[in-house]
């Protein structure tokens, strides 16, 4: 395995090694994805690929224990016997591999998951062999390829809790799929979703909603809706219009039956609350902080970010987010940048009045505010547009 066949199809494994996966302490029992991915490793060894084992955590970081290593029973081997014994044993091998991975302590904490997408998609990138897939010379004129020849593959073994980048999940709602839409244009936006970068790679997600540890489990709507987010972004990697053909999300069970080692201990992850219960939003409309395409924040609104900064600033250990949002009257290509501006400002204000680490991140259109409906007596239409271009500021406990 140690050789790298020419002209192979390859196989890329990603496991997901953070706290929330995995656990915290020696004594929390993580998901195990093993069993899960053998059938995984039985086709790559079946269709002689390239494989290469990753495992991530936070930080954008991917530590490969495995890379490019050949499943190839037959390249360079003649004797009918030892093809036979090498692509029995070679799964097993791998599995021990992916086992090992799995026990990587990652030296940051949180998850990004994109980072470690983006990190997979260089490696298969760079294979010498992509164009040549199913063509090395083996020697024997039968290809033993079965199914999937030809096809480079990224498995990623992850809950899909992404606590770092675009995809902070931490504030999210969990329940509406335009907050899905609004976290594909702004990682689109912060080039943290490369356009095509997978194409041509089969992507299936293992374990999503899977969570370990003293991580908070979603319910099976939040999972559902954990599924459609990682979709969704796949597919952006993906040409269009065709592009979410090549991702799919499956619904293996991962046992928790995983033993971390003791040392060293693990970092601690961030907690994705799934937005029920542990966090407060203090959504300020737009006419009270900015005036029309500015992100200034006006006199008024800087009274009403400071009373809020006093009372966020006496609740010890809360993560402060700032989210900003724009009204759809302002052309597209605006809309990102301006709501980052705005979130920026507020953020700045917040810290300078003593707030500890305020993150900030523009979302463009905003996808909570219903419509103005004509005669409702709810909202107006000027009450409507303020909510499009509010500010929230999220913080969890």
């Amino acid at each position: 395995m140690e050789k790298t066949s020419p002209g192979r199809s390859h196989t890329v494994i990603l496991a997901d090694v953070s706290a929330s996966l995995r656990g915290a302490t020696a004594a929390d029992r993580g998901r195990d994805h093993t069993k899960a991915v053998t059938p995984y490793l039985e086709k790559a060894v079946q269709a002689r690929n390239t494989v290469s084992l990753g495992a991530f955590g936070g930080g954008g970081d991917v530590e490969w224990p495995a890379l490019r290593l050949s499943t190839d029973w037959i390249w360079k081997n003649d004797n009918p016997g030892n093809r036979d014994r090498r692509k029995e044993d070679a799964p097993g091998c791998l599995e021990k591999r992916l086992s090992r991975a799995q026990q990587t302590v990652p030296g940051s904490g949180g998850t990004d998951i994109l980072a470690a997408i983006r990190s997979a998609a260089a490696v298969l990138d760079e294979d010498s062999g992509r164009e040549d897939s199913g063509n090395s010379d083996s020697g024997n004129s039968d290809s033993g390829n079965g199914d999937g020849s030809g096809v480079n593959e990224l498995i990623v073994l992850t809950d899909g809790l992404s606590t770092a980048g675009c995809a902070d999940l931490r504030p999210s709602r969990f329940d509406d799929d335009k907050e899905i839409d609004a976290f594909a244009n702004v990682c689109r936006a912060a080039a943290e979703l490369a356009e095509e970068s997978l194409a041509g790679v089969r992507v299936t997600f293992v374990g999503l909603g899977r969570t370990a540890g003293a991580q908070p489990a979603p319910t099976p709507a939040q999972a559902s809706w954990l599924n459609r987010l990682w979709l969704r972004l796949c597919a952006e990697t993906h040409p269009k219009p065709a592009g979410a053909e090549d991702c799919r999300a499956v619904d293996t069970p991962v046992p928790e039956t995983l033993r971390r080692a003791s040392q060293p201990k693990p970092p601690v992850d961030p907690v994705v609350r799934f937005g029920a219960g542990h966090a407060r939003t203090y959504p300020i409309p737009g006419a009270a902080l900015f005036d029309p395409d500015s992100a200034v924040i006006r006199e008024q609104g800087m009274e009403r970010v400071t009373e809020i900064a006093v009372e966020v600033r006496n609740s010890p250990g809360a993560e402060v987010q700032v989210l900003g949002y724009v009204d759809p009257r302002g052309g597209s290509g605006n809309n990102l940048l301006l709501s980052q501006q705005r979130a920026d400002a507020v953020a700045e204000v917040l810290t300078a009045h003593g707030v500890p680490g305020v993150t900030a991140y523009g979302r463009g259109l905003a996808g909570a505010c219903p419509e103005p409906v004509a005669g409702s007596g709810t909202r107006n239409a000027d009450e409507a547009l303020q909510c499009d271009r509010r500010v929230d500021i999220v913080v969890t406990k």
